[in-house]
């Protein structure tokens, strides 16, 4: 069995609804986790959009590498991407959302789009995103084809706390894959604490 082909063999009999080609805008702590686990689960080709540098303050968070300080997010997770699976088509675009050309917002439209940004502003010529998520010291919020007025009322979004060790990203990009590649639809807006993940493990221990 040749490597490509191996790669996907032990997920072949789950059930999963893997999109061609998904866009990830915000390639940050959580972004940057959602692109790289849509690459390995088996997206194909793979739109990038972020302006950002990499700084060493956000190594606590993200897959990138100290090497890769100073380097546009979007390349070096192209970079990492491909270390990886590198039949994967990854378009890195790096400058913000707003200011892509006609061109590449049709190109982002023509996907599944992932809005992984720190605010929720409505993004003209670019459907609504399906499903986000961010965390705030020990509390996440997942919110499902978010409306910018209903979460964040006229409030900027700032994070105040982002320890890695408290909320791993990693937790919410999977919940994200996840909620995509299994078709879940889920109405209302969640936010929890980390903490009630162990209350309900805890509990399901005690059956």
């Amino acid at each position: 069995m040749e490597i490509a082909e191996a790669i996907y063999d032990r997920q072949k009999e789950l059930p999963l609804n893997i999109p061609p080609a998904v866009s990830v805008i915000g390639v940050g702590g959580v972004g940057s986790w959602v692109a790289l686990d849509m690459a390995l689960v088996g997206v194909r080709k793979l739109v990038l959009v972020d302006p950002d540098t990499i700084e060493a303050s956000n190594l606590n968070r993200t897959p990138f590498k100290l090497s890769q300080v100073g380097q546009y997010k979007v390349q070096a997770l192209m970079e990492l991407v491909l270390e990886r699976r590198d039949d994967v088509n990854v378009i890195p675009l790096p400058k913000a959302v707003e200011r892509l050309s006609k061109e590449e917002k049709k190109m982002v439209k023509d996907t599944i789009v992932i809005d992984c940004r720190d605010t929720l502003e409505p993004i003209s010529g670019i459907p609504e995103t399906p499903v986000t998520g961010g965390y705030d010291g020990l509390m996440i919020t997942m919110m499902f084809s978010p409306k910018a007025e209903e979460i964040w009322g006229d409030e900027p979004v700032r994070y105040r706390t982002i320890p890695s060790y408290v909320v791993p990203p990693q937790f919410i990009a999977s919940l994200i894959v996840n909620y995509i590649l299994n078709n879940i639809n889920i109405k209302d807006n969640i936010t929890f604490n980390i903490n009630e993940i162990y209350n309900l493990l805890l509990n399901l221990s005690k059956r």
